[in-house]
């Protein structure tokens, strides 16, 4: 406390001893000594601070030494040089900075030049094929439409195609926009496609019909008329395209056909509500699949009943492989495998089996096999291929060895036979049958 006091006394004993005089309002003179910092001279930092002062002390010597620092920081600052434009831009040239200045400056006034014109054609469609930045608003013209439109066929990307076709459609009258498609179907594909994809049916249907493209038109009316579940509703809509669209085409009679198998079947899946575990769509997805569906469980079912598989059959002209190789199948489905037999094999020569129908048996053989049909129906479908290498070898792979032995006991090879019973295992069924087999006396083998 007292170190302070006393400081305060000497500060104020100096500035009224110092001959520094301070500004007085009450004085005459109000022009203030400043130090000269014109540019012509270059001041010390004695001159820039420069008091004069009677006797001192440590207090006014720490005063005077911090005076002093800040203006030598002043004029540290003051002496600086600003930094010039090469500084800031980089040192180049001047002729090579001014060649650059006027590459911008016309650039600017092309740009300014062509701001309405639309950009070349070829960089459009690349900049849509990359991914970049593109603007169609430009292409007004009718001329400059088709040659953008042209372009992208040629470059021959999807996107690209879709993008300015669609641009054409929305800017021009619909006469023009038909003009162009007809004379560039490609371009027209892609539109319908993508019109397909957004389910805009009707649409697409028209414009098909437009451009004289009636088969098309007729398809495509097919596919919005089964999209109802409805069955009811899918055969009001089938009826009405068959005459409109569907008219004279070359699949019109597929549509009759389907338009009878659904009213047939829509009261027997009627019928078939306490059934809940039965597949009923199979009923409405083709005739075959409602021939599966009906021989599994309606086989014997009289034919003037309307689930009558063999009415099925007549009414719809289906071929004697198509019906026996579904009928099959169903029957398989039932385990009913007496039926199976009956449906394709027969009694051949000298008590031997044959094909009934001209199916492929070792296909049979498979199907029944996958099924978990009985080894003895499995063994009379084997025994009526014909061939017997191919006998052998379906029933090789499909592990039927009393059929194996059976071939290779009739072709009197007596090595192939031997190695196949060492294959199977000792002392089984399918062993003693063929050790029973080597042992025959009146076969006269071959090696």
């Amino acid at each position: 406390m007292d170190e302070q006091r006393s400081l305060g006394l000497e500060e104020e004993e100096y500035w009224n001893d110092s001959v520094a005089k301070g500004f007085s309002w009450e004085e005459g003179d109000d022009t203030l000594g400043m130090p000269d910092l014109s540019l012509t001279s270059s001041p010390s930092l004695d001159d820039l601070v420069s008091f004069e002062m009677g006797p001192t002390s440590s207090g006014s010597a720490v005063w005077e030494n911090r005076v002093k620092e800040a203006a030598r920081q002043i004029l540290v600052a003051s002496q600086k040089q600003e930094p010039s434009i090469s500084q800031i831009v980089g040192r180049k040239d001047p002729g090579k900075f001014e060649a650059e200045f006027n590459t911008l400056k016309r650039k600017l006034e092309t740009l300014q030049e062509n701001r309405f014109n639309p950009d070349p054609p070829v960089e459009t469609v690349q900049n849509i094929i990359l991914g970049k930045p593109f603007s169609l608003e430009m292409y007004k013209s009718f001329k400059k439409k088709e040659d953008l439109l042209d372009c992208a066929l040629e470059l021959g990307d999807g996107d690209a195609i879709l993008a300015v076709t669609l641009m054409i459609k929305r800017t021009l009258k619909h006469p023009k926009f038909l003009g162009i498609m007809r004379a560039r179907p490609l371009a027209a594909d892609h539109l319908i496609n993508y019109m397909i994809t957004r389910h805009e049916l009707t649409q697409v249907s028209d414009l098909l019909i437009a451009l004289g493209r009636f088969p098309d038109s007729g398809v495509v009316a097919y596919r919005q008329a089964i999209s109802s579940q409805n069955i009811e509703f899918k055969v009001r809509n089938l009826k009405q395209i068959l005459h409109s669209q569907m008219s004279g085409h070359e699949d019109a009679g597929l549509v009759l056909d389907q338009i009878n198998l659904l009213e047939r079947v829509s009261p027997i899946i009627s019928s078939e509500v306490g059934f809940p575990d039965r597949q009923t769509s199979l009923l409405t997805q083709s005739v075959l699949k409602a021939l599966l569906y009906l021989s599994q469980h309606y086989y014997n079912a009289p034919e003037n009943l309307l689930h009558s598989p063999t009415a099925l059959i007549k009414m719809h002209k289906l071929s004697k492989k198509q019906s026996v190789w579904v009928s099959v199948r169903g029957r398989a489905t039932a385990f009913a495998w007496k039926d199976c037999e009956d449906l394709l094999v027969g009694k051949g020569w000298m008590g031997g089996v044959k094909a009934k129908v001209g199916l492929n048996m070792a296909e049979m053989a498979t199907v029944l096999h996958d099924a978990k049909c009985p080894v003895e129906t499995l063994n009379l479908v084997l025994q009526a291929i014909e061939s017997p290498s191919e006998r052998l070898e379906v029933a090789k792979k499909l592990g039927d060895s009393s059929v194996v032995v059976d071939v290779l006991l009739a072709q009197k090879d007596r090595a192939a036979l031997i190695r196949f019973r060492d294959s199977l295992t000792s002392n089984s069924r399918d062993w003693f049958y063929a050790d029973n087999a080597l042992s025959t006396s009146n076969v006269k083998w071959k090696s």
